[in-house]
């Protein structure tokens, strides 16, 4: 970082111990900044770098490293270490935790200098690059399921003509096991046919990894929607035990394809009605708000499941990842695809109890 060469010229010549952070303030500088002596005293960090570090940065300077880390935390082994090994580094990447919050920094230091060229200290630049990772994550997850896409459009014939003429031929064979009263092998037909089902349900999902149908874009009250699939869920929660409930505020229309809308709705449903599943019952909420200041209509579909992991949130959306004995691990990454072509987003909250999926499409200007 052109910053760090600087920033080292400015603090040129100034002697330890009365190591001063004179003539610079460290608030100019958009990255975060942190200097240390050799003694593990901090003597300037500016409120960007206070706001990615964890630990107490109130106070007066300068002050022990160890007094802004009452714990032995890794950022305090991390610094510490910077010091001690007189570490000097270029496009270092760390991950630093504060409040709970995860950032990707990078990370750049520099030596600093007495007039007689003996080290005094060590500088730290922390400039946070989580939207670019972030963007990058993301470009990396189209292309795979732009891959998967392609693959399975290839394959799609050569899969299911050969079910097609499985099928074929064990619907005769059930009817002239049911002629014979051969119950138990014809029983063994209804778990034959239920997989060919299933085999043909993962390559239909795979298609619409490849490439979505063309879309039929209209003019849509998301309440109408949304009490058109009101009958149809209500009656699968009650199958599972499940209390289901709307509310539903006065929104804007949205401009989309109402079918796409609907499986994605319905796959949201589906995934909060098995979650819960798992504990017996529960509580499913559909909810609709409108994001004013960012013209944006929201539908929300809560459950009172058990929750993701913390450390399975980054991977809910990715091809293939499930963490069901039977799932596919593809209906939250068409979910993302058919928002995404909506011209939409898709979110998830969850803090180990109860999820919250949340659709955002753009608002018609009313």
């Amino acid at each position: 970082m052109k910053q760090t060469s600087e920033m080292t010229e400015r603090y040129s010549g100034l002697r330890t111990p009365q190591f001063r952070v004179e003539g610079l303030d460290v608030e100019t500088y958009h990255d975060g900044v942190v200097v240390l002596d050799l003694e593990m005293n901090v003597l300037a960090v500016n409120k960007t770098a206070a706001d990615f570090l964890p630990g107490d940065w109130s106070g007066e300077l300068p002050k022990q490293l160890r007094d802004v880390f009452p714990e032995m935390t890794e950022e305090y082994e991390w610094l510490s270490r910077l010091v001690r090994e007189r570490s000097c580094f270029r496009n270092h990447i760390v991950n630093l935790s504060r409040d709970g919050k995860l950032r990707t920094l990078l990370s750049d230091s520099s030596f600093l200098r007495e007039a007689d060229g003996a080290q005094a200290g060590i500088c730290l630049f922390l400039k946070d690059i989580g939207n670019i990772v972030s963007l990058e994550q993301k470009i990396q997850h189209n292309e795979i399921l732009a891959t998967v896409g392609k693959i399975a459009a290839g394959v799609a014939h050569e899969i299911r003509n050969p079910l097609t003429s499985i099928k074929g031929f064990l619907q005769i064979m059930r009817h002239e096991l049911d002629k014979q009263g051969m119950k138990k092998e014809f029983s063994y037909t209804d778990v034959m046919l239920a997989e060919i089902d299933r085999v043909n349900e993962l390559v239909g999902e795979l298609l619409l990894l490849s490439k979505p149908r063309e879309l039929r874009m209209e003019h849509l009250e998301m309440e109408e929607l949304i009490m058109a699939m009101a009958p149809l869920i209500s009656s699968e929660s009650l199958l599972h035990n499940i209390e289901f409930h709307l509310s539903l505020k006065s929104v804007p229309k949205v401009y989309a394809d109402p079918e796409m809308l609907k499986q994605v709705l319905l796959n949201l449903v589906k995934n909060a009605i098995e979650s819960m599943s798992e504990t017996a019952g529960g509580k499913m909420v559909i909810a609709t708000d409108y994001l004013q200041g960012e013209r944006m209509v929201r539908v929300d579909v809560q459950d009172t499941g058990p929750g993701i992991p913390h450390y399975l949130v980054d991977r809910i959306f990715d091809a293939f990842f499930t963490t069901k004995e039977t799932g596919t691990g593809l209906g939250l990454p068409i979910c993302q695809r058919l928002v995404n072509d909506l011209g939409g987003r898709i979110k998830v909250k969850t803090k180990g109890y109860g999820t919250t999926f949340s659709v955002f499409l753009p608002a018609l200007a009313e």
